[in-house]
């Protein structure tokens, strides 16, 4: 929108309308108009831009800020609403039925649906490895997967999987974390 001479007067340097308002302040500056096509006369109003047009480097969600310093807001101040998306406030059903769509936190993400790990193309899953066992089942598994190693061994493993857990309740994955121990402690000494 073009803004005529006697336009541009009106609002650079306002019109008084009554004597009283003859301290009227201007709408728009003269640096707050500019040319409408480069070599015309006419002008118009500059775009306005937004503060936040400057942003975009530097976006920042007031959420991502909650306790990103010291004395931040505490977490008891946040409200949580509605229903989670990952139900870890109440158990996995033993039996699932096919119409439930809740995710009781034991499902995969996208991650593991496209990046699958060697032990789940084998038919194996997370919850199989966190299983708690008796030592003659663990020692079972470690012989059909092809790890030779004698009882008396055995039993030195098993003792120092038990002191890393309460009740002597080891799984899989707690026995794999010692045999990785005794691993990097071979690797270390060898170097």
């Amino acid at each position: 929108m073009a803004v005529k001479e006697f336009e541009e007067k009106i609002i650079t340097k306002g019109a008084p309308i009554l004597p009283e308002d003859m301290n009227v302040e201007p709408l728009l500056n003269q640096e707050d108009l500019e040319l409408k096509e480069a070599g015309s006369s006419e002008k118009t109003p500059k775009t306005l831009t937004r503060s936040t047009d400057h942003v975009f480097a530097n976006y920042q969600t007031t959420y991502s800020q909650y306790n990103a310093v010291v004395g931040g807001l505490p977490t008891t101040c946040k409200y949580i609403c509605g229903v989670p998306t990952i139900r870890s406030d109440i158990p996995a059903p033993r039996i699932r039925r096919i119409s439930d769509r809740t995710n009781y936190g034991d499902e995969g993400d996208a991650y593991t649906l496209l990046f699958p790990s060697v032990f789940s193309e084998k038919g194996v899953y997370e919850r199989d490895f966190f299983k708690t066992r008796p030592k003659e089942e663990i020692a079972q598994i470690l012989r059909n997967v092809g790890v030779n190693i004698s009882d008396e061994r055995f039993e030195e493993i098993w003792k120092e999987a038990c002191l890393k857990h309460q009740n002597e309740e080891v799984c899989v994955e707690s026995i794999r974390g010692v045999l990785d121990e005794i691993d990097e402690s071979h690797i270390k000494t060898s170097c």
